[in-house]
């Protein structure tokens, strides 16, 4: 990926893009990740697959994004950086706004989500 550089998985991605709200901190949490390393997105709205799915919520309050695409110890670099300069909610610090996960499939992506309380923690 080269910063600045987006990628959309397919229409169903675009299409829950365009016609869906999101949440300001989660877009504004996006573009830093699009300007310093490019992204390819993979999951944006998408109906709730359970009562907590954040995807479902509106405004929408997460995203997937693909990891491999950076390699594993970038990835890795990427969350970490995410975590340090946001709170997913101050009284839960234990909640991340960026995290790496196994999928269905056995592969890993970052999930990112914000909460009404995400703040940002610094200018790092």
């Amino acid at each position: 990926m080269n910063p600045g550089e987006i990628v959309i998985k397919n229409t169903t991605v675009l299409t829950g893009l365009m016609e869906r709200n999101f949440a300001p901190l989660l877009i504004k949490i996006i573009i830093e990740v699009a300007n310093e390393y490019g992204l390819v997105m993979t999951e944006s709205y998408r109906k709730k697959r359970h009562m907590n799915d954040l995807h479902g919520f509106q405004p929408v309050r997460a995203v997937d994004l693909r990891s491999w695409c950076y390699g594993d110890k970038e990835a890795y670099d990427i969350m970490h950086q995410i975590n340090a300069r946001w709170a997913y909610d101050p009284t839960r610090p234990e909640k991340k706004v960026a995290i790496i996960h196994r999928v269905g499939t056995g592969g890993i992506h970052f999930h990112i989500q914000v909460h009404e309380n995400t703040i940002r923690r610094s200018t790092v």
